[in-house]
């Protein structure tokens, strides 16, 4: 019998932009996996939680107002501590207040821990793509 692969997503901080999320998240579920959603606003300490209660095989990050950034310096760190830090991360959406160098962000978020970065890109199929080979 197979496994669904287990993925924790949610959107990081003061940020109510649900749209991508729900979108992701159906995504997701068509592509066969199990989804814990945690919605909105949420801290880092959330998206450790819920992984811990749902054996994750990733987490997946969302940001539109521009505030993960702040919210997600040493992001790894938080999985660290709780004994999951080989968990696979990924993030995406308008991930910093203002225009800058995708490879600038990209280079930062991975500085952060994550696996993948996924700056101001529109393909949500290209990302569940991607994370089903990185879940192989």
């Amino acid at each position: 019998m197979l496994t669904k692969k287990r993925i924790v997503l949610g959107v990081i901080g003061n940020d109510t932009h649900v749209v991508a999320n729900r979108i992701l998240y159906l995504g997701l579920k068509e592509a066969g996996f199990f989804v814990c959603n945690l919605g909105t606003n949420n801290t880092p300490d959330d998206f450790v939680e819920a992984a811990c209660e749902v054996s994750a095989d990733a987490v997946l990050v969302s940001s539109i107002n521009g505030e993960g950034e702040y919210w997600c310096v040493n992001f790894r760190e938080h999985f660290h501590k709780a004994g999951i830090d080989k968990i696979l991360l990924y993030i995406g959406g308008n991930l910093v207040v203002g225009e800058r160098d995708s490879s600038e962000v990209i280079n930062l978020f991975e500085s952060y821990g994550f696996d993948r970065v996924f700056y101001q890109t529109r393909s949500i199929s290209n990302a569940v793509e991607i994370l089903s080979k990185d879940l192989l």
